[in-house]
């Protein structure tokens, strides 16, 4: 089976690189493996469509996704639907699948990593049919990444310093909504301001992101509803991979999340994998555990081995 990479040339990396060149290097690198390899430089308008394509390409057993976190997201998407196996370039801003993968961060370490990676069956979530491999959130973090796609984000630095004022605002009008939930227990009714279900437990880290992608288990997170000043505290203990010691955060993991939201204001939006949707008023979150394949780096195999706890 060949090997089809595509590139997503408005990734925050590859922007400072001469993408064809890029492209012919992970070429020649992956085809000592064995795989004809075929390259595809696309820009983000285009990628979805290029990713479908690959995916409906009876040639094409892998596909090699060049991005940040949404090319990630989508390629895994593609793959799960499917059945072809992902392998991952980190050339975006906070790549947290792949530090989820352990792959290096630098482009050609992390493709040195590929080049010698095994297939794994990982994790893979839905919500109402959508796959996504970080999380689905409301409130809190969606309003964030709402008032982000409005400020520039065309560098790494600018993306930060969007992120830091799309914060700000968020943390100074705080959002309050009712939402009904039955994780496997039992329909409960809570006012929060904010609720994610994740693709695995994150880990104790700065930034939020699964620690091991294959423990079969979603992560849900539930924020009391928070003033401004609790808002700042919880920020500041995600901010040191803390965010489960937060008085304020509920945390437990389940097979499946249903949420209700009984009273969503007009044009309320939801965040999947950091892409702003509109905010259905009822949710079902699956985890469909192993049902991604993934080409996933030694190290993986190592932490995994470590972990007593990890799924096998």
């Amino acid at each position: 089976m060949s090997i089809t990479i595509i590139l997503n040339q408005d990734g925050g990396t590859i922007r400072g690189m001469d993408a064809r060149q890029f492209g012919d290097m992970v070429a020649s690198r992956l085809s000592d493996t064995g795989g004809d390899c075929r390259v595809r430089l696309v820009d983000g308008k285009h990628l979805v469509e290029a990713l479908d394509e690959a995916a409906h390409d009876t040639d094409t057993g892998t596909i090699v996704a060049g991005g940040g976190d949404g090319t990630i997201s989508a390629a895994a998407a593609a793959c799960f639907r499917s059945g072809k196996t992902l392998a991952v370039l980190p050339l975006g801003t906070m790549n947290l699948f792949a530090r989820s993968l352990g792959l290096p961060l630098e482009p050609a370490d992390a493709l040195e990593a590929l080049a010698n990676a095994q297939e794994r069956q990982l994790d893979i979530a839905t919500a109402n049919g959508r796959p996504y491999i970080h999380q689905l959130s409301v409130g809190l973090h969606a309003g964030m990444v709402n008032k982000r796609l409005k400020l520039d984000t065309s560098t790494r630095l600018r993306k930060i310093s969007s992120t830091i004022k799309s914060l700000g605002e968020v943390i100074s009008r705080p959002p309050r909504f009712d939402v009904e939930i039955d994780a496997g227990t039992g329909r409960q009714r809570h006012v929060v301001s904010a609720i994610s279900v994740s693709n695995n437990l994150f880990g104790e880290t700065p930034l939020a992101y699964a620690a091991l992608l294959d423990e079969g288990v979603l992560g849900l997170y539930r924020s009391r509803a928070l003033s401004s000043a609790h808002v700042l505290r919880q920020t500041l203990n995600a901010a040191i991979g803390k965010i489960r010691d937060d008085p304020d955060m509920e945390v437990e993991s389940a097979r499946r999340v249903w949420l209700r939201f009984p009273n969503p204001k007009r044009g309320a939006k939801a965040a999947i994998d950091g892409e702003i949707i509109p905010l259905e008023q009822e949710i079902e979150c699956i985890c469909h555990a192993g049902g991604l394949r993934v080409l996933a780096p030694q190290s993986y195999a190592a932490r995994v081995r470590a972990d007593p706890t990890a799924a096998s």
